[in-house]
């Protein structure tokens, strides 16, 4: 375990477990309608992209079908065990979101009856912390009740973190996987010799709503701004391509992944997007703006060895508070041209470095379409996949949590009402800013407006 320290104070990473594939030790409960369901169906791998020279190892999955994915392949997985007695833990999938049997399904009671005195890992959703993705809602209470000693392990691609920073959603025994990107295999290692992109950058900079709410969408027209001009100097230099919330665009984007040495990678609606494992997965170094985005997915991969961080967040808001305040692009302007120049200068040796990193990191961010498929060939002993790491976390758990897990919770509660107490200091100050300059703009308003003008020359009565 490596410990490196922060202005929150040290934390401690959690060390990649090696998959080892030993024998069957969890049990999914094909009992519930939901988990047998999944696990029975073929998941909705979507169309092949042939833009990309990989024999159908990239589709147009959507993000949004995690649960059927993780589901489909724990089915089918080694390490699964038929014999609920055999079984260490149980594998269970939450109702979809938005269900109208989500909140009678999604129900401790029925699992614990199914699966008694073992613990519970629940598929939960591609993303807790969306504003309109609240997930299993009722799996939240049981989180302040219970905390670390839950029976119920969540597994999501991406943790509360801002939405959640008024404590609305607590923090769960939970495990943290990818986000579901379109590659079956990854690519990183059969990148193209040359890469005659710098800079990509493919997303909506209107359309997410809680990324208009949370100022991001503004971080996301500064950076289109910046690319177009690098672009009007140097076609080569930066390109932009348009992505929708619902996968249009995908095909075009991933290309221009292929082709390209930088992938930047603002927040959304959240700080995790799946074009980060998109980039990995096709060899493109992702690069972030918020500090948090270096924390997803720990068990999966080192982000802080395979990606560029530029951290935007101390011009939106006192520096580790999560949500910005300050949601004009032209604020970020001159962020943007220093990122995009400093992207350009980058030695070749200090690239190569990265990508040679963003290779290793590749096989383990990827959901493969079978066992043993997170390499080209999908041949059993290849590199392990995200599913394989997964199953790596749950041989670990136990009713009981382990002294490291329980330290880990404690870790990312005090990280937790840190962020909480930095935001709201922030958030009153922003307000009081914001009345004060109301106030002054109102009065000069109404000195200079034609309209107060005519109005106080108006004859009364």
């Amino acid at each position: 375990r490596a410990t490196r320290t922060t202005d929150q104070g040290p934390i401690t990473r959690p060390r990649l477990l090696r998959p080892r594939m030993t024998g069957g030790f969890f049990y999914v409960l094909e009992e519930d309608n939901a988990t047998r369901l999944l696990a029975t169906a073929p998941p909705p791998w979507g169309q092949t992209i042939p833009s990309l020279p990989a024999g159908g190892g990239f589709q147009m999955t959507h993000w949004r079908h995690l649960v059927p994915v993780l589901i489909h392949r724990l089915a089918r997985h080694s390490g699964r065990t038929r014999q609920l007695s055999a079984a260490s833990c149980c594998v269970v999938a939450s109702p979809p979101f938005g269900s109208i049997a989500a909140g009678r399904d999604c129900n401790r009671a029925d699992w614990e009856r199914l699966c008694p005195g073992k613990p519970i890992v629940a598929m939960d959703g591609p993303d807790a912390d969306g504003k309109r993705d609240s997930l299993c809602a009722p799996l939240w209470r049981r989180c302040r009740e219970n905390g670390p000693r839950d029976a119920i392990v969540r597994v999501s691609g991406s943790p509360p973190g801002l939405v959640d920073i008024d404590g609305t959603r607590s923090l769960c025994r939970r495990l943290d996987v990818p986000y579901l990107g379109h590659a079956r295999l990854p690519l990183a290692a059969a990148r193209p010799a040359e890469r005659t992109t710098r800079i990509a950058y493919a997303g909506a900079v209107w359309g997410h709503l809680d990324s208009e709410a949370m100022g991001f969408n503004a971080w996301r027209r500064a950076i289109r701004d910046e690319c177009r001009r690098q672009h009007d100097k140097d076609s080569n230099s930066c390109k932009w391509s348009w992505v929708s919330m619902r996968g249009s665009g995908a095909p075009a984007a991933l290309t221009l992944y292929a082709a390209s040495t930088f992938c930047l990678q603002p927040p959304g609606d959240t700080i995790s997007r799946s074009g980060i494992v998109d980039a990995v997965t096709l060899g493109c170094i992702p690069v972030f703006f918020h500090p948090q985005q270096r924390e997803l997915w720990t068990d999966h991969w080192r982000a802080a060895e395979a990606s560029v961080l530029f951290d935007w967040t101390p011009a939106a808001w006192a520096e580790g508070a999560p949500q910005p305040l300050v949601k004009d692009p032209a604020v970020y302007a001159a962020r943007a041209a220093a990122m995009m120049a400093e992207l350009i200068a980058m030695p070749a040796e200090r690239v190569a470095a990265l990508r040679e990193a963003v290779a290793r990191a590749a096989p383990a961010l990827v959901y493969a379409a079978s066992e043993g498929g997170g390499q080209a060939g999908g041949t059993r002993g290849a590199s392990a996949d995200a599913v394989d790491h997964l199953v790596a976390r749950m041989r670990a758990l136990r009713l009981e949590p382990s002294t490291e897990e329980q330290a880990r919770y404690e870790q990312q509660l005090a990280r937790r009402a840190a962020d909480r107490v930095a935001h709201k200091a922030r958030r009153a100050e922003h307000s009081a800013w914001l009345a004060t300059r109301n106030d002054t703009l109102g009065k000069r308003g109404k000195e200079r407006s034609p309209k107060a003008k005519r109005l106080e020359r108006r004859p009364k009565g």
